[in-house]
């Protein structure tokens, strides 16, 4: 490694972000920046779609290296997935983006396909929680079965 310069500046080369680098954290600046109904849009469909892959068994996809519908399915969660993350990680400063969240976990949780495959719904749920606290709402669950109501 060498130095940029040897006027005193002590960041090395290989240290700084390339351009590759900041055109990834810029896109990431851009998807982070508060968007409930945009991650809820996104989580929504990605979510319909994997239900529907499902129900398709063993069809594949030759464009998509020969996966199953069952694998397409299961990517189509993991999408789903990150886009609760990304619902879940900005604290909501309004009680809609909190009602977002909250029928985010209600979905998930109510999936026992997605519970046995995942934690997201435990994650959304911490993050709804510590949000009605900030929100000065007070939360009660209600008991429901595994695989109960779902609102796709």
């Amino acid at each position: 490694m060498t130095k940029v310069n040897e006027g005193g500046d002590t960041a090395w080369d290989a240290a700084r972000p390339s351009e590759a680098h900041l055109s990834r954290y810029h896109r990431s600046y851009k998807m982070t920046t508060d968007h409930p109904e945009r991650f809820y849009r996104l989580w929504h469909e990605a979510m319909a779609h994997a239900l529907l892959l499902e129900q398709q068994g063993d069809r594949t996809y030759p464009l998509h290296a020969g996966l199953t519908a069952m694998q397409m399915a299961e990517g189509a969660r993991s999408h789903a997935r990150f886009f609760a993350l990304m619902l879940a990680e900005a604290p909501a400063q309004e009680v809609a983006h909190l009602e977002t969240k909250i029928a985010v976990y209600t979905d998930m949780a109510s999936d026992p396909d997605e519970i046995r495959r995942s934690r997201t719904s435990w994650m959304v749920e911490a993050a709804l929680q510590q949000d009605a606290r900030d929100l000065g709402i007070t939360l009660t669950k209600t008991p429901s079965a595994p695989g109960g109501e779902s609102w796709h």
